[in-house]
């Protein structure tokens, strides 16, 4: 088969990622080979030290028996100059009553069972509320400005299959770090060890104004090679018991079974690979990896593919692009400059589809220290360009900036949608969690109205409080002719007298 066969662009950005993740990094080995081998080696466990300790954060809080707790409150702002683009785009439907939607959230998670209470409110003024419990057994609905009751939908009116239960409990079961990283790294090691007859020459790395000294690692891996190097990756998964605890950890045990299945399939009847695969790594001081590229190359055929990424630092400041490619043609490239000192990174980023640019990002902070903590602190902004455009609309006139701090007990974030630098629509999201607390309970059965019963729920229906509800409504912006119009309809209906 081809290279990658029927993978194609999915397999190459598999590798793009991996490549990407492992980023741009011994003292030179007595030979190409060697030095190649264990610049890769040390790339792949430096990116799983990285990523695994906020990995592990998050399955353990994932895994608590503890139940988890939440509040907060998010409101979306709606500029006049939103209401006016709204208003065209809708053929003319006034928006000028829009200014404010608020929604307040406090939510409980247990181990069987999640509930949640949301209050929305338009210009500060209240909407309505609904309650919502979630088990096993049912879905339950409240909105009390309706019926004091709840609706109830069990679960085989659903058709749901997966238990809530199982579903928590899933994440018990996912792999510890170490457990990940004793798979990656032996994977990892397993093909960059296949590697021979590295060439080394010596090529300059430039990207813009940033140029640094490096070390050119050609390694090539034809077909034959690459044949081979599949059948030892197909037996050494075949038997991996480490390996089948970390598929069976993320995907149960019938999620391994499928994976053991292809993996006795491809072991019984492997494939010839045909083409080569050609894989490049730039390093400078210290063998750094500063540059790499992947080109993956199939005979009597157009599917070549390149992937190409360059770092080039100079202290604090770096400048980076990477690439893609298909038969010559650039499908896409992001390339930018900034600062990085290892704690904190900001630095400007244009993205490019097809040739023509789509947006540029501007990040003005993004806390590393706390990405490894499993936290996020970001700000910045992303420019839309005229590759974005739609022939309804003129996109490269808006922007997104995202104002981000996110801990393990709270999350506030901002985002705002700009045109012509003037605030359109902003989102705004202030909560808090925490741990500890009684179960969720199902509300109690006589307080609640089976809707899967067709009778039953028409006479819920006809039996709720909707001039009560229209009435709290009318206190609100919303235009009398709207709700007029609800009424109309829910009278038509023989709901409301």
């Amino acid at each position: 088969m081809r290279l990658f066969g029927r993978w194609k662009r999915a397999a190459v950005g598999a590798a793009a990622a991996l490549a990407l993740a492992t980023g741009c990094g011994k003292k030179a080995a007595a030979s190409p080979d060697q030095r190649y081998k264990e610049a890769e080696q040390k790339q792949v466990k430096e990116f799983s030290e990285s990523f695994l300790g906020a990995y592990d954060t998050s399955r353990e809080k994932l895994a608590s028996d503890k139940v988890a707790s939440g509040e907060g409150t998010m409101t979306i702002t709606v500029s006049d100059g939103a209401k006016q683009t709204l208003q065209a785009l809708s053929g003319g439907t006034d928006f000028s009553w829009l200014t404010k939607l608020g929604m307040q959230m406090k939510a409980k998670v247990g181990k069987t069972a999640l509930e949640e209470n949301v209050a929305l409110s338009l210009n500060e003024k209240p909407l309505g509320t609904m309650n919502l419990f979630m088990s096993d057994e049912a879905v339950y609905l409240q909105i009390p400005e309706l019926a004091e009751k709840y609706m109830k939908i069990p679960a085989s009116a659903l058709g749901g299959t997966e238990s809530f239960a199982s579903a928590l409990e899933q994440y018990k079961k996912m792999p510890e770090g170490k457990q990940l990283d004793k798979v990656i790294t032996g994977y990892s090691k397993l093909i960059t060890d296949e590697a021979k007859n590295v060439q080394e020459s010596k090529e300059d790395v430039t990207v813009g104004n940033h140029t640094v000294n490096a070390t050119k690692l050609e390694a090539t891996f034809e077909g034959e090679q690459l044949t081979e190097l599949q059948k030892k990756i197909v037996a050494a998964a075949s038997d991996d018991q480490d390996l089948a605890a970390v598929v069976k950890g993320f995907v149960g045990d019938d999620g391994y079974a499928q994976f053991k299945d292809e993996v006795d399939k491809a072991k019984s009847n492997p494939t010839e690979i045909q083409g080569k695969l050609i894989s490049t790594i730039w390093l400078g001081e210290g063998d750094k990896i500063v540059a790499r590229e992947i080109r993956i190359e199939n005979p009597n055929s157009n599917e070549n593919y390149v992937f190409s990424m360059k770092a080039p630092n100079k202290g604090n400041e770096f400048a980076s692009e990477v690439s893609f490619s298909e038969d010559g043609k650039e499908l896409f490239n992001v390339s930018g400059s900034g600062s990085n000192d290892g704690k904190k990174m900001s630095g400007v980023f244009t993205f490019t589809q097809n040739g023509e640019q789509v947006g540029v990002l501007t990040l003005d902070e993004l806390d590393l220290a706390a990405m490894k903590k499993g936290e996020l602190t970001a700000k910045g902004k992303f420019k839309l360009a005229g590759g974005s455009s739609t022939s309804v609309m003129d996109l490269s006139a808006f922007s997104f900036g995202f104002d981000v701090a996110e801990t393990e007990k709270s999350t506030k974030m901002t985002v705002t949608v700009n045109k012509d630098d003037n605030e359109f629509v902003t989102v705004a999201l202030d909560s808090t969690r925490s741990e500890g607390g009684e179960e969720p309970t199902a509300p109690a059965e006589d307080a609640s109205v089976d809707v899967s019963n067709n009778t039953e729920a028409e006479n819920f229906v006809k039996g709720a409080n909707w001039n009560g509800f229209l009435g709290q409504l009318r206190q609100t912006d919303i235009p009398s002719n709207y709700l007029d119009l609800m009424e109309n309809s829910l009278k038509s209906a023989g709901y409301m007298q």
